[in-house]
């Protein structure tokens, strides 16, 4: 997402209207200092190398996009444990099948979905894919998205939830979500409310939502906020064997876990600024991180300021994390930014970005990293 501003709130009061906002040539000189190290953290999270070990390596031009198909951001991904996946994709068809050797097996679901976000798959082998809507006003769309669809396998339209164009935090609407995972009892939790959103949404109630595998809403848990169980832009979800819940609460730049009854149980802060999280069976634990140093859109309350753009988390180094369940951290793929991710239980981590594809040794939104 592009840079708004890199000014500090005193560098933009000087000079949008001096006059108005006197400061001596000291304050001046002392923001210009602060200006270059913040400079300096953006420029450490956006280094390309690491000291910490790093056992994985990307297979170059994996997968074969279809001739006549344009790459999308590639933001939903579920793993089938032979080397290929399902793929949620921002480009028309949006729902994918791919299999181990790269080539695209299935594509349905064209001109439903305004902005893909949230993919999983239930107990049925059943996908839910989800429309967070537009990040900003756009007149374009207006009467779609903020749903979940659920589809089966041969694309099939089953269900579509929420109320297309209606951006609120109910019972049978979306503020806009963003993730989806299937609990132990087979119901399915929606991550709801993504930041940037448009001026026409709710700006609050960023929540966990819990419905069933039927479409009934069940309960919501949350609200936004930076306390225990708050949410600032809940991002991705992953139970782990155990039946905890580890959500990626991007904006507050945390994970925080759950019990299986979504009670709060803790958060972690050293997995970075979690876009992605994924969760193995043996309790690996995988984490991307493609958003911080980057000078981008947040809420008011966000850690960083306000929604003029400042650079968000600065100084945490963009990448994967590889580490498990317990808390430990064993690994770290730098010089790469995915937003999607997902790993298999054959030792696949698969990245998927949302922007600058062109830049990716994999020839576009979807990499592949697989054990040296």
């Amino acid at each position: 997402m592009p840079s708004r501003s890199r000014f500090t709130p005193l560098l933009q009061c000087i000079l949008a209207a001096a006059i108005l906002c006197p400061v001596s040539s000291l304050t001046i000189a002392q923001s210009d200092s602060q200006q270059t190290e913040m400079e300096k953290l953006i420029a450490l999270s956006e280094r390309p190398f690491s000291t910490m070990e790093n056992p994985y390596e990307i297979i170059a031009d994996w997968p074969n996009l279809p001739a006549g198909r344009s790459w999308g951001a590639a933001i939903g991904l579920i793993p089938d444990n032979t080397g290929g996946l399902w793929m949620l994709f921002r480009s028309d068809p949006p729902i994918n099948y791919i299999n181990t050797d790269g080539e695209f097996e299935k594509s349905f679901g064209s001109g439903l979905i305004v902005q893909a976000h949230g993919f999983c798959m239930d107990h049925d082998g059943n996908l839910w894919a989800g429309d967070s809507g537009s990040f900003g006003d756009d007149p374009t769309t207006q009467g779609r998205g903020f749903q979940i669809h659920k589809f089966n396998q041969d694309g099939d339209l089953l269900m579509s939830l929420g109320r297309a164009g209606v951006s609120e935090a109910g019972e049978d609407t979306f503020i806009g979500p963003t993730a989806c995972a299937v609990a132990p009892n087979g119901n399915i939790i929606i991550a709801d409310g993504h930041w940037p959103r448009p001026s026409t949404a709710q700006q609050d109630g960023d929540r966990l939502v819990e419905i069933t595998p039927a479409g009934e809403f069940v309960r919501s848990v949350g609200k936004l906020g930076a306390g225990p169980g708050e949410f600032m832009g809940p991002h991705a979800l992953a139970f782990a064997a155990d039946n905890r819940l580890f959500v990626a609460d991007r904006s507050n730049n945390r994970i925080q876990i759950f019990d299986a009854d979504l009670n709060f149980l803790d958060e972690w802060r050293h997995f970075g600024r979690p876009s992605g999280v994924n969760v193995l069976a043996d309790g690996t634990l995988v984490v991307a991180d493609s958003e911080s140093g980057s000078a981008i859109p947040g809420p008011a309350a966000a850690p960083e300021g306000g929604p003029e753009g400042v650079p968000r988390n600065p100084g945490v180094q963009k990448g994967i994390r590889i580490g498990n369940t317990s808390g430990a951290l064993h690994y770290f793929i730098p010089g790469t930014r995915p937003e999607g991710l997902a790993a298999d239980d054959q030792g696949n981590i698969f990245a998927g970005w949302t922007g600058r594809c062109e830049a990716s040794p994999s020839g576009g939104c979807l990499q592949k990293w697989v054990l040296k």
